[in-house]
């Protein structure tokens, strides 16, 4: 009989209470009188520092909404309200929920409930996000910007593109948000959260560290998590409290030798592409784990501010550097992110972290990230003898998950990394 593996799962716990207080003020902030900006893609930070005007950030609500157990309500009224099931679902949860809102639809929990908003901000990376935008816009009126944030077909081009997406955000976006907000865009409010990002992010830096560990103290889904304090305390010391208190943990567990994985630590070590699926992470790791497998690193959670020495909150262009931490620092994410420079990225996290298998998760509803997957998996396999495999699903739409083709499928790459070792 084989050897029984079991989570030491990780306290995380702290995330809760800082999310839910982000949307209770967001909520609140309308009864204030404040106004409301719902925003995908990176411009979420020109609202963030501007008086009068509260925020969110698209995908984070997509990835609270699922962790809620909401994700599958409201898309069900999106598609009620005339929306294609094959369009990206974090569009369809926004769709939906406003229909629910402008409606009166019940909600069966009121903690997911968004008050609607006076600005929509899209950060085109992908076709969908004017898209949706767009159509938010057709349907209920809100007042719309759309930021173009091309991916670099090579380094060269990077320069170029910075100098493009920065006269957009000061030329259209930034009097935007002043319109709507009957507010100056506040230079040391962005300041004070670069200071702030900066700081937490060094601490969260350090947790990273422990990842190169056999055994690993923590879990790709551990990180998934930890994520929210840096978006949903910007600018506040709890951000800083929380990758404090995780850096002890994580600390602890390696002075008294407890891993990820019960009894002696993971088996395999998993590299996992594309986005995390919010709405089914603890499906995902009870296929992992009885076998000793972890996810350990992935592309999408390094972009955020991978290098945070990096960040400059006293440059001279406040709005002008976080466009350069985005195209021409080290952090690089709209090289990294796109196929052309997606595979440097990977290699580089498969070397640092002595990965012994791939899993690229293609999202049936967000085709951006699932470009060049198959490719990059036969380039790393012919380089480094490393096997990968495609599964596929949705980051929320379950009925877009099939969980016995994704054991079916990580299974059989297990095994193939058995075969490889002996």
């Amino acid at each position: 009989m084989g050897t029984e593996y079991k989570i030491n799962k990780l306290d995380t716990s702290g995330v809760g209470p800082l999310v839910d207080r982000h949307w209770n003020e967001l909520r609140e902030a309308k009864d204030k009188g404040m106004k409301i900006a719902w925003c995908s893609g990176p411009m979420f930070i020109y609202p963030y520092a501007t008086p009068n005007i509260a925020s969110h950030f698209m995908a984070g609500y997509a990835a609270y909404c699922g962790g809620r157990g909401m994700g599958d309500e409201v898309l069900e009224a999106a598609e009620r309200f005339g929306e294609m099931r094959d369009t990206c679902s974090y569009h369809r949860l926004h769709t939906g929920m406003a229909a629910m809102i402008m409606n009166d639809w019940p909600v069966s929990n009121p903690q997911v409930i968004l008050p609607t908003p006076d600005l929509l901000i899209g950060g085109r990376f992908c076709t969908e996000m004017s898209h949706y935008m767009e159509a938010i816009h057709r349907r209920f009126g809100m007042k719309t910007v759309t930021i173009e944030l091309p991916s670099a077909r090579s380094r060269d081009d990077l320069p170029r593109l910075e100098k493009f997406v920065t006269n957009q955000v000061k030329e259209t976006l930034i009097p935007a948000i002043e319109e709507v907000s009957g507010s100056k865009f506040d230079e040391e409010n962005m300041r004070n959260i670069f200071r702030s990002w900066k700081e937490a992010c060094i601490i969260r830096n350090k947790c990273w560290e422990f990842f190169k560990r056999k055994p690993t103290p923590w879990t790709l889904w551990d990180y998934g998590v930890s994520i929210a304090p840096i978006f949903y305390a910007m600018g506040k010391p709890e951000s800083l409290e929380y990758y404090q208190d995780l850096l002890k943990q994580l600390e602890e567990r390696v002075e008294k030798n407890i891993p990820a994985v019960h009894p002696d630590g993971e088996k395999y070590r998993l590299y996992w592409d594309g986005w995390l699926p919010w709405s089914f992470l603890g499906k995902v790791l009870r296929i992992m784990v009885p076998h000793g497998a972890i996810p350990i690193a992935g592309r999408y959670p390094w972009e955020f501010f991978s290098h945070p020495d990096d960040i400059d909150p006293e440059a001279d262009d406040i709005i002008h550097e976080w466009i350069r931490l985005i195209y021409t620092s080290p952090n690089t994410l709209s090289y990294y992110d796109g196929p052309w420079g997606g595979q440097d990225k990977i290699e580089e996290l498969i070397e640092t972290y002595s990965i012994d298998g791939m899993l690229f998760f293609s999202s049936k509803t967000c085709r951006m990230w699932n470009l060049g997957q198959q490719e990059i998996i036969d380039n790393i396999e012919k380089k480094y003898g490393i096997p990968g495999v495609v599964i596929d699903g949705d980051m929320i739409d379950s009925t877009m998950f099939a969980e016995d083709q994704m054991r079916t499928r990580i299974e059989a790459l297990l095994e193939t990394i058995d075969a490889r070792r002996k």
